[in-house]
């Protein structure tokens, strides 16, 4: 049987690469190097694991049924804001839509680099909103396009910075060139510290916690 080409018109591979990562603590992030923070969930200022558990459950449940922030408020925003020390929507609305457009690009990502659709669609572009809200990050590199494997990809994987809401954008050589390729990326500040890349991962499994050790390797496993 022929292998099933990604789908642009679902978000398995947004759901699958939201679940590679692990709730942790904050207390467990912080003995992790980079490359392992990358696979890792956590909530600033949450030392309870349990109430970990339960905001990636609710991500988990925006991801793959497209349940709003309003949801997630009502299934969650008490008990993190109990645990933040006080109401604090901007604070809750960042963790939701961080991790949510963070799922969403790496799906986007295992679509594009897909064999076939890379050889169909060998071209990005970068598309920020275009609006009053767009950053010195983000805003000089709407409308940039270069070839699919150009470095700057790699430095620049979505999102940004957070509450970031850009995307990036597949088109073919037709497209393309109709657009106007780049000979390089215009200069823009460089991204938020933790963002825009997504390091290889060769965990030491030594460095974690049994509990969340086996959890890892399971989920690298699948």
């Amino acid at each position: 049987m022929p292998e099933r080409l990604p789908s642009p018109d679902r978000f398995d591979e947004a759901v699958k690469a939201f679940r590679r990562r692990v709730p942790m603590t904050d207390a467990q992030f912080d003995r992790l190097d980079a490359a392992a923070q990358s696979h890792a969930f956590k909530v600033a200022g949450v030392a309870d694991a349990r109430l970990v558990q339960e905001t990636f459950d609710a991500i988990d449940r925006a991801v793959e049924n497209g349940t709003t922030f309003k949801d997630f408020k009502v299934d969650v925003g008490a008990k993190l804001e109990e645990a933040w020390g006080g109401e604090d929507a901007p604070r809750l609305e960042t963790v939701f839509r961080t991790n949510v457009m963070t799922a969403y690009n790496d799906g986007r990502d295992a679509i594009f680099d897909h064999p076939e659709v890379k050889k169909a669609r060998p071209f990005r572009r970068f598309d920020a909103v275009g609006d009053s809200r767009d950053c010195p990050i983000c805003e000089p590199l709407d409308g940039t396009i270069l070839p699919a494997d150009d470095p700057f990809w790699e430095r620049h994987k979505l999102p940004l910075h957070p509450n970031c809401r850009c995307e990036s954008v597949a088109l073919s050589p037709e497209e393309a060139d109709d657009e106007g390729v780049d000979d390089e990326a215009p200069e823009a500040e460089p991204p938020a510290e933790g963002f825009g890349t997504r390091e290889e991962f060769e965990p030491d499994y030594s460095s974690f916690s049994p509990e969340v050790a086996g959890v890892l390797r399971d989920k690298l496993d699948e």
